[in-house]
């Protein structure tokens, strides 16, 4: 029986050949298959939260699936089998709150929880810095923070607490340098530190390069003579005039991955992170999107008041109003034990698919807080289903909080 029905598909292989349809094409084992789902984050589309835009990538393997490819046994690009309507939402197996709604949103300073609705409606992938520029060449700039705080340097009185310390071990360190080393080779890198009221724009290391071991000695370089504050606002106001609006790179597809343990701190320029934003979002050749990558401070020991806590507002906008992603790290361990960031990354450099999604949160019941919303979101694709939890982990480990975060007004 088994001879005969290889026989019988041989001899369909064979007809459809003859006939000018090759129906092996879709088995091609070359094509990506769909393996897992992230969700890196979220950005509300309505300051009521009436509309939020969720962040999504589907893999294969550690590699982002973009509207054309094509997957096995499927004969038509991914933007042809995807819509929202292949997303579902439901509660979390974690859950403690019984209502009917498919999530549940806890008000940050409130405690309070309450069921949320969500609806789908729409779904597209946002190419960073547009799809009319993916074919000029992608220029990565990595924004370092490299204060003081770092290494737990006190801002005023300049005495280190090694137990404030918020990357002692310097673990963000193997991160960009192990994401270097992956990025395509066909990028160019810029790698620039700001710390104190400097900020370090070099020509060894800042001028746009393919040289990816010696931005690699570069980031080496900033475990070492961590001190001062944090000008953020004009680190990011030079990177855009001094190499994005350079001359010679202006035909460049910039992106920035902007690293930093704290919000715009001791910062003398006259330049602030919300005017700076704004630079960023209406950029003459378009939005120049920031990745930003915060690192929560530790809890505070020995009497010490220690450094600000939690999800940065500002910091949030910046990614948000540029069409970058806000990364939350809520341990260093995370740069060198989580199975994802890297991944997310790496592969949002290039760009994110963007769930619009209607929520019940503008209702009275919601009044002004930051919010963690919490579900389970799932997909299907080329028939396969993927999920993921968006919940606070159980693990034990500091960094499996997967939760949306929203500020409403």
């Amino acid at each position: 029986m088994r001879r005969m029905n290889r026989i019988l598909a041989a001899t369909a292989v064979a007809a459809a050949s003859l006939s000018g349809c090759d129906s092996t094409v879709g088995l091609d084992p070359t094509r990506p298959t769909f393996t897992r789902l992230l969700v890196p984050g979220a950005c509300k589309v309505s300051d009521d939260l009436q509309m939020i835009d969720i962040s999504v990538m589907m893999l294969d393997g550690t590699t982002a699936l973009l509207p054309d490819d094509r997957l096995q046994r499927e004969f038509e690009p991914i933007s042809q089998l995807l819509s929202h309507e292949d997303f579902r939402f439901a509660r979390t197996a974690d859950s403690t709150l019984d209502t009917a709604e498919v999530a549940v949103a806890l008000g940050e300073d409130s405690g309070m929880q309450q069921g949320v609705d969500l609806r789908t409606l729409s779904l597209e992938f946002d190419y960073s810095g547009g799809a009319d520029r993916q074919q000029d060449r992608r220029l990565v700039v990595l924004l370092m923070d490299h204060s003081g705080s770092l290494v737990g340097e006190d801002p005023f009185t300049q005495m280190i607490t090694p137990g404030n310390a918020t990357d002692r071990e310097d673990q963000r360190i193997a991160f960009f340098q192990q994401l270097v080393n992956n990025l395509p080779r066909e990028y160019l890198v810029s790698l620039v530190s700001f710390k104190g009221s400097f900020v370090n724009i070099t020509a060894e290391y800042s001028t746009p390069q393919p040289n990816r071991e010696n931005i690699a000695e570069g980031i080496g370089e900033l475990q070492f003579d961590e001190s001062g504050r944090t000008p953020l606002a004009d680190a990011l106001d030079q990177t855009l005039t001094r190499i994005i609006d350079s001359q010679g790179n202006r035909d460049l597809n910039p992106v920035v991955i902007l690293f930093t343990d704290g919000v715009e701190d001791g910062d003398a320029s006259a330049t602030n992170l919300e005017a700076v934003t704004e630079r960023y979002a209406n950029h003459a050749g378009g939005p120049v999107p920031v990745i930003v990558m915060q690192l929560q401070p530790p809890i505070p020991t020995g009497g010490s008041p220690g450094f600000a806590r939690g999800r940065d507002l500002g910091l949030v906008n910046l990614a948000c109003r540029t069409g970058g992603e806000h990364l939350f790290i809520e341990a260093p361990a995370e740069f060198t034990e989580s199975q994802n960031l890297q991944a997310i990354v790496r592969n949002r450099i290039v760009g994110t698919w963007r769930l619009r999604t209607e929520t019940t949160m503008n209702r009275a019941a919601f009044p002004p807080d930051n919010y963690f919303l919490s579900t389970e979101l799932t997909v299907t694709l080329g028939g396969r289903s993927r999920s993921q939890a968006l919940s606070r982990g159980s693990s034990g480990r500091d960094f499996d909080d997967t939760r949306l975060w929203f500020n409403k007004q």
